[in-house]
């Protein structure tokens, strides 16, 4: 039975079927397939023991857990190149599980580094739950008065609480909760409602004066 290890890179002509195969230093764990570059980087920082890339037939050992990187040299890393980039399972590997993609998903790639995942929207009703009534009220103004300016503000302040807006479709998202009425149920202080209808009035003015 071939034991496979991180010290020296073994090379596999070819696979028998009913081949059973054990890697150095793992006391059962989980096997993962790669089917793309993207799987791969992905699977490299989850819990999945032995990663195999079957669209170039490599099989990698996983000593670094969920950080990033497969290990130290000659503790992990690339362990084994099966020619012919053949199919393999956790099967033909000893005390070794199918990995759930499912269940063990690290997809780090997505979150961009900030400690809150999930869509653009997503993020954004989180973001407003750290809002008071008050702060929401000014959102709103400034992003119709200054939208510019508002965006930029929601940006910086979301970079604070660990949040990375992407700034088109944080614009199209406020725009969204306004026509939609997200900001219907928060009462505006007396100061953003007169800055809000004088600055209303100044434009009107304006638009006439250019007629």
């Amino acid at each position: 039975m071939p034991d496979f290890n991180a010290k020296k890179v073994s090379k596999v002509k070819a696979v028998d079927p009913d081949a059973s195969y054990s890697v150095e230093g793992t006391a059962g764990g989980s096997f993962a397939i790669a089917s793309s570059k993207k799987e791969l980087k992905q699977l490299m920082k989850s819990d999945a023991a032995v990663v195999y890339d079957e669209k170039k037939g490599k099989l990698y050992l996983n000593e670094n857990g969920t950080a990033k990187g497969w290990g130290a040299k000659k503790v992990g890393g690339l362990i084994a190149k099966f020619k012919g980039k053949p199919e393999l399972s956790a099967e033909q590997f000893e005390g070794m599980e199918a990995f759930d993609a499912v269940t063990g998903d690290h997809d780090h790639e997505h979150d961009h580094g900030h400690e809150h995942g999930g869509d653009t929207k997503e993020q954004i009703a989180s973001y407003r739950e750290t809002l008071t009534d008050s702060e929401e009220a000014d959102l709103l103004v400034d992003f119709n008065l200054e939208p510019k300016k508002a965006l930029k503000r929601v940006i910086k302040d979301g970079k604070k609480e660990g949040y990375v807006f992407d700034r088109d479709e944080l614009a199209e998202e406020l725009e969204e909760m306004d026509k939609g009425g997200a900001f219907t149920d928060i009462e505006l202080d007396a100061a953003a409602m007169e800055a809000l209808f004088s600055q209303g009035g100044e434009q009107e003015g304006r638009s006439r004066q250019g007629c």
